[in-house]
Order: C-alpha cells, then sequence, then structure tokens
C-alpha cells in the first residue's frame, strides 16, 4: 500500500515573529527549485521528520536540521532571531483515503521531540474535528506498542513488518528506518554510492537485501521467515527429545541401571529404536523386564515358605554369610579390576588427544610447506616443519630410508591426515569405552553395597536371639518388593519415553522435510519474473541515461544481493575500473526507479509508491541524461508514484529540463524557504 504526502509546513517561531513553509503536494511529480539549498532540504527532511524516520540518517537522537529550526533563523532582510519555538507537521494519505496528520517539535518548551501529535480522519476535512492522540518514536516499543508511532504507521501504510536474522539475536523487526531509504535520497551522502545508504545499527543482517526483498514482494523474505520458525520448531524438537532423554537416564541410573539403544538426537522414524532398560546380573546386563520376572519369582518362594525363626535359619545363614562374604571380594576385585582399566583408559584418552593436536599442528605446517612451493619458494622444509616423521617421531635430517624411496609432500599430508582420522576415532572410542567402564563401575559399586548390607544382616541374625525371625529373610523380601515396585515404575517411564520419541520422530522428520524444502535456493517464478522487470528496467535505464564508462549491457541486478553488479562484482565508483562519478550518480536513478516499477508491477507490492529526490543532479551529470531521467520520473509519477524533485538549479536551466513534463512547482519565490508569516 503507498502513501501519499498532501501537504507539509515547516515553521520556527523567532523573537521577531512566525517564520513558516506550507504547501500542498500533487499525486504526481512534484519539483521545488528554492535558490537556498538549505531550505530545500529542510523540507524534505521535515517530512522524514515528522514521521519519525531521522532513524535512517544516524543513531543520534539529534533533530536533523539546522540553525533555522534549533537555535538562528535568518530574515530576509539580512537580519537574524534566536529561535524559541520550532515544529514540522505534515498531512498524509493512504490507499483507502484515510488522512493522518503528524506535529512534532524540534524545539519546544517542556515538549520532547520524541512525542509526534496525531489526528486521524477518514478525509482531510474531517481532521480538524478529529481527536487528538499523542505517540512516540525513537524508543523502544515505538514499532510495537499501542502507543508508538512507527506501529501506527505500518498499519497506516498496510504493512505487516516481518521478523528477519539479526546480528546479536535470533530475529529482528524490519523497521520503517531501514525501508525508506528506498524512498529517499538526501543531498549531503545519499548519493555516495550506487546503492542506498543503509543504518546498520539495528543489528539486521544483509539489511539492503531484506529490505529489498520486502519492498519488491518477493517470497524469498517469506521463505526466509518460515525458514526461521521451522529452525526454531527444529531447535525445540532438539530440546525435548534430549530433555527426555536426559530424564529417562537419570531415572535408569538412580536405579544402577542403564539405558540401551539410547539415542540423544532426534532421528526419523525409520531409524527410531526402542529404547530397553536394562541392569547388571553377575557379571553381564540383562534386560530390566526380564529381571523383574526373576526377582518376582524369588519372592514369591520367599513368601510360601514364610519367615523362619533365627535358630531354625542357623545353617541356612552360615552357609548364605559365606557366599555373601565371597560375593564381596568377588566384586571388590572387580571393581578395582575396572578402576585399573579406567585408570589406563583415561590415560590413553589423554595421549590420543595430545596426539591429535600434534598432527593438528603438523598438517598445517605441511599445509603451509605445500602452499609457499605453489607460489614457487623453493625453501626447505626446515622453515616451516621440525624435520621430524609426523609416524615414527625420528629425526629427517638426511630424509633418507632403508629403500631410498621417500614420501612426497602430498602423500605425507595424506598419511598425516589418515592418521588424524584413525587417532580421532581412536579417540571417540576410548571415551565410549570410559563411558562403559564408569556405569559399570557404578553397577557394581551397588551391588557391593547390597551384598555387605546382606553381610551385616546375617551376621546380626547369628548373634541375635533365635526366637526372632530371621532378620535376613525379613530384609531380603524387603529389598526384593522395593527393587520390584521400583523396577515397574522405571519399565513404566521408558515405555512412556517410547511414545513420547515415536511421536517427537515424526515431527522431526516434517521438519526436515520442511527445511530440506526451504533450502533449496531456487527462487519462485514469481520472484524471477519480478526480478526480471527489475533487471530490464535497470538496464534500459543506464542506456538511455547514456552510460559511458562500461558497456549497459555488462550492468545487471545480482538475484542474491538485490544490487547493481558488474561481470559478477558489485558496482561501485572506482577509477581503476573506468566507472566515473558521473555515470554512478546515473545508475543510482537507475536503481531506484527500477525497484519502483518492478515493485509496482509485483502483486505483493510494498513499496510506499513515494520519491523524493534531494539534488538528484550530482556530478555535473550531462543535461540530456537529467531529461531522461526526469521524462522516467513522469512515468512513475503516471502510474501511483507520487516524485518530490529538490533542486537549487537555476530557473531556467531547470525550465529546459522540464520542457513537455507534467510537473507541479512548488512555491519558492523568496531568497529563503522560511518566509515571515504577516498578521
Amino acid at each position: 500500500m503507498s502513501i501519499r504526502i498532501v501537504s507539509v509546513e515547516v515553521a520556527s517561531r523567532t523573537d521577531r515573529g512566525l517564520l513558516r513553509y506550507k504547501t500542498d503536494l500533487s499525486p504526481g511529480l512534484n519539483v521545488i527549485a528554492a535558490p537556498n539549498s538549505f531550505g530545500k532540504s529542510t523540507l524534505l527532511q521535515g517530512v522524514i521528520y515528522a514521521l519519525g524516520l531521522e532513524g535512517m540518517f544516524s543513531s543520534s537522537r539529534k533533530p536533523p536540521f539546522g540553525p533555522a529550526l534549533l537555535t538562528l533563523a535568518d530574515y530576509p532582510d539580512g537580519g537574524r532571531s534566536p529561535v524559541r519555538e520550532s515544529w514540522v507537521s505534515l498531512i498524509i494519505a493512504n490507499e483507502h483515503g484515510t488522512h493522518m496528520r503528524c506535529k512534532r517539535f524540534v524545539r519546544g518548551d517542556g515538549i520532547d521531540t520524541a512525542l509526534i501529535m496525531t489526528w486521524k480522519a477518514n478525509d482531510r476535512a474531517s481532521l480538524g474535528r478529529a481527536n487528538r492522540i499523542d505517540m512516540f518514536v525513537r524508543h523502544g516499543g515505538s514499532a510495537f506498542r499501542e502507543l508508538g508511532f512507527h506501529r501506527e504507521l505500518a498499519d497506516f501504510l498496510g504493512w505487516d513488518l516481518p521478523q528477519v536474522p539479526g546480528f546479536n539475536t535470533t530475529e529482528v523487526t524490519l523497521y520503517l528506518e531501514v525501508l525508506f531509504p528506498l524512498f529517499y535520497v538526501e543531498q549531503k551522502s545519499g548519493w555516495s554510492g550506487v546503492a542506498p545508504r543503509m543504518p546498520t545499527y539495528f543489528g539486521i543482517r544483509d539489511v539492503l537485501r531484506r529490505s529489498v526483498e520486502y519492498v519488491l514482494g518477493l517470497s524469498t523474505l517469506e521463505r526466509l521467515t518460515a525458514l526461521a520458525a521451522v529452525k526454531t520448531e527444529e531447535d525445540d524438537l532438539k530440546r525435548r527429545w534430549q530433555s527426555a532423554s536426559d530424564r529417562l537416564g537419570d531415572a535408569a541410573k538412580a536405579l544402577n541401571c542403564r539405558v540401551f539403544l539410547n539415542q540423544d538426537t532426534p532421528v526419523t522414524p525409520a531409524r527410531r529404536q526402542h529404547c530397553v532398560i536394562e541392569v547388571m546380573e553377575e557379571s553381564s546386563w540383562v534386560p530390566l523386564q526380564q529381571q523383574v520376572g526373576v526377582w518376582q519369582q524369588h519372592l514369591n518362594d520367599l513368601e510360601q515358605v514364610g519367615v523362619e525363626p533365627a535358630g531354625e535359619h542357623t545353617q541356612q545363614a552360615h552357609a548364605e554369610l559365606s557366599a555373601a562374604e565371597s560375593s564381596v571380594r568377588e566384586v571388590g576385585s572387580r571393581i578395582r579390576m575396572l578402576d585399573e582399566q579406567l585408570n589406563l583408559s583415561r590415560t590413553d584418552s589423554d595421549s590420543l588427544v595430545a596426539r591429535s593436536v600434534s598432527l593438528d599442528s603438523e598438517r598445517s605446517r605441511l599445509a603451509d610447506l605445500r602452499k609457499l612451493r605453489t607460489l614457487g619458494s623453493t625453501l626447505g622444509i626446515a622453515t616451516v616443519s621440525s624435520d621430524v616423521c609426523p609416524t615414527c617421531g625420528q629425526a629427517l635430517d638426511g630424509r633418507e630410508t632403508a629403500t631410498g624411496v621417500a614420501a612426497d609432500l602430498d602423500q605425507t599430508i595424506a598419511e598425516v591426515e589418515a592418521e588424524r582420522d584413525a587417532v580421532r576415532a581412536a579417540a571417540q572410542s576410548a571415551d565410549r569405552r570410559r563411558a562403559t567402564l564408569e556405569q559399570n563401575r557404578a553397577s557394581l559399586q551397588a551391588a557391593l553395597r547390597g551384598a555387605m548390607r546382606q553381610v551385616r544382616a546375617l551376621r546380626d541374625e547369628l548373634v541375635g536371639p533365635s526366637a526372632a525371625p530371621s532378620r535376613a529373610q525379613v530384609q531380603q523380601q524387603i529389598l526384593l518388593s522395593s527393587s520390584i515396585e521400583r523396577a515397574q515404575r522405571l519399565i513404566d517411564l521408558a515405555e512412556e519415553a517410547n511414545e513420547y520419541f515415536d511421536e517427537l520422530s515424526v515431527r522431526w522428520q516434517d521438519v526436515r522435510d520442511r527445511l530440506n524444502a526451504l533450502r533449496d535456493g531456487v527462487l519462485s517464478r514469481t520472484d524471477q519474473q519480478i526480478i526480471s522487470v527489475m533487471k530490464s528496467s535497470f538496464q534500459s535505464q543506464v542506456r538511455d541515461y547514456g552510460l559511458r564508462s562500461v558497456p549497459p549491457t555488462d550492468l545487471s541486478i545480482d538475484e542474491s544481493t538485490l544490487v547493481p553488479i558488474n561481470d559478477g562484482v558489485e558496482l561501485t565508483f572506482d577509477l581503476s575500473m573506468g566507472i566515473s562519478a558521473s555515470d554512478m550518480i546515473r545508475t543510482k536513478w537507475a536503481y531506484y526507479l527500477a525497484l519502483y516499477e518492478a515493485a509496482n508491477s509485483s502483486p505483493p507490492n510494498k513499496h510506499a509508491g513515494l520519491l523524493m529526490l534531494d539534488e538528484p543532479r550530482q556530478q555535473e551529470t550531462d543535461r540530456g541524461s537529467l531529461a531522461m531521467f526526469v521524462k522516467r520520473l513522469e512515468r512513475a509519477a503516471a502510474t501511483g508514484c507520487q516524485v518530490i524533485y529538490a533542486t537549487s538549479e537555476d530557473r531556467r536551466d531547470l525550465e529546459e529540463v522540464l520542457q513537455n513534463i507534467r510537473a507541479v512547482m512548488l512555491p519558492a519565490a523568496d531568497s529563503h524557504l522560511l518566509a515571515p508569516v504577516v498578521g
């Protein structure tokens, strides 16, 4: 949806009275030829300032005006007077005919420059009866809060500003301040390059490309937004999967069990394997479900026999005590063996890590040597290497071998890379082995504690009253009941986790499919047509404007960056490449109009339908070229683009350029644009 400037007012109240410039604008081509260039620039900057968009110039909060609105105003009679109060007032309209008046003070007593007064009505005549609503800009939340002016302005334009990738955060709003540089070229630095001058302090990645994509209505921006949303969904699935896996692993570890076939990261249904809880029994891991059956059978046998008095259980208690003590010794011995294996495993891991670092360093030195030799260096290996064989560690002073055949540089690098891959694989294997050993040790430690409890119970039973119930049998029943109950809860948790993982794996497959579809990088047919219009318009314009530095057919618009290029290189002012300063201005004209014409041909067009050009004739560009440019502006105005062409050129020269051009000349008769208000 486009915006139209209906009228603009710039005023400054001084000790001598009121200075003001106020004028209505036509929907087409408006030309203001102000003798004083500062006054002309003040008018255009006033439009931007009234809309709270001066952030497109700088991150500073200082109003972008000179003394006439800030400190000291000049009068036509040559006198000066201090500025007490100044403001800019603007009336704009959208495609629905809704009008909005915006008034913002540049200098005011007790009124902050961040405040914008607004009135909105269905037509201009009704603005006088509309209620005033105060809003704010240049503060956090102005783009989305209820009283944020830029939220109101975006709604007024019918723009739904998207979230785009940022540098410091995941996503950043595509603010209005990074869109309006595509509609306004200011005099001081706006003409300094081919591409629009974009603010970077908003932290938007590829800010020019994102802005152009939005204005053109390309689906690449929608795809980028969709891609970011799917990536967020992907990260959420990873977190959910990892969290569920950790919870199951922690629950299993609490019962001295392990999760077999556990998958820490999301997988598709085709690769999904149901995890199984295992417990160590004697010297091997068995499924917990199977072991629960064994425990249940043992508990049933004990309950069927009943608890015997300690005196009747004495002989059996002695035998069980001997077995328990033997189990303590055996398990303790196995733990000591595991400790030795763990120490060896840690030593192996440390050695492999050190060796991997050494091989990385050697690979880098050899790669540097190969690079130097390709550049023509004849220096020996001693300049970049310690002359030590990366495999056996022996000195290579003479580089002699028993066979008389020594490996060349490329072969040596290949051998180092192969060894590095082997060392890394061995390190990963060592890490997995250490994790398994630590898990086995934890299970054996639990078994040792159980055997020691059994020994204590049996010893207490043998020295206790013979008529008392067998303490060992009671403890064994309690232990079995507790183990069965806790194991069953863990088994139920594993079943729930498997169902949850099955659900996540289906969603993971869907996310992966959507990511692959979004990452193909192929422009849609509609996008190709829009960019083709922009390329065609750009090339035809630079040809019509008389580009001489390079053949116009060599210039184009890059599909990935959406900026002008010459033979695949971004187009810039460069005397060594033969791109003259005046031709740079011609390409700038062409770029801005090509962007409008391409956007206007696009159904999702988000161009503001506004072009404000401050002193477009730069670098003494040929008047014939300028005449062709103005004619093209007239054509754009005829298709609905409001153009404000500001210049300080002589009236006679300007009339020659505007011959047979339908344009409205804005009043600018006096030596200063701001004139005293009489009465």
